[in-house]
């Protein structure tokens, strides 16, 4: 079997899907590789691809500081957040399939990767013809969506409560 069809089916958002349904999914897409230290999308860009990782490690960057907010000297403006590898068979870019909006982090590569990519147009027909196979793909991003969420939350009560903290210290 084909290497990017089998990594297809052991991605989290194509989970009890059939042979048959990855088959059309990967009819759709297209593998793309970037070499190290490129940036694979850029926070604030409004998207219309995710991404499959195959091969190689990037990293998750994001703007800590508004924009329009001086930055002040050694308040670090952009942090990583984490680290996605093949081995996790990680996805990315995903919302862009639910809707037109920005994207939420930088992607930039550690080391030369190979990706494979699915446009929403593409996405969106697959599924019109589809409905169960859209369905599925839907239900399974959401589980997705949903846990990065409960996580973003579980993030903001941490900082938060170190905020509290340190301002309850410095006001007294």
């Amino acid at each position: 079997m084909d290497k990017n069809l089998s990594l297809l089916q052991e991605t989290e958002l194509f989970r009890g899907l059939s042979e048959a349904q990855v088959r059309k999914i990967f009819a759709i897409g297209r593998k793309v590789d970037f070499p190290a230290d490129a940036t694979i999308m850029t926070e604030g860009d409004i998207g219309d691809t995710m991404y499959i990782i195959g091969a190689g490690t990037v990293e998750v960057v994001k703007t800590l500081v508004l924009a329009g907010v001086e930055e002040e000297e050694g308040l670090e403006k952009n942090k990583v957040f984490t680290r996605l590898g093949a081995e996790q068979h990680a996805v990315f870019g995903e919302i862009a399939l639910l809707e037109e909006a920005k994207r939420t982090a930088t992607i930039r590569a550690i080391t030369d990767v190979s990706l494979y990519e699915i446009r929403k147009d593409a996405f969106l027909r697959l599924a019109g013809d589809d409905p169960a196979l859209g369905y599925r793909i839907m239900y399974n991003l959401a589980r997705i969506v949903s846990a990065r969420l409960r996580k973003a939350d579980e993030d903001t009560i941490k900082l938060t409560t170190a905020l509290s903290l340190i301002l309850k210290e410095t006001a007294g």
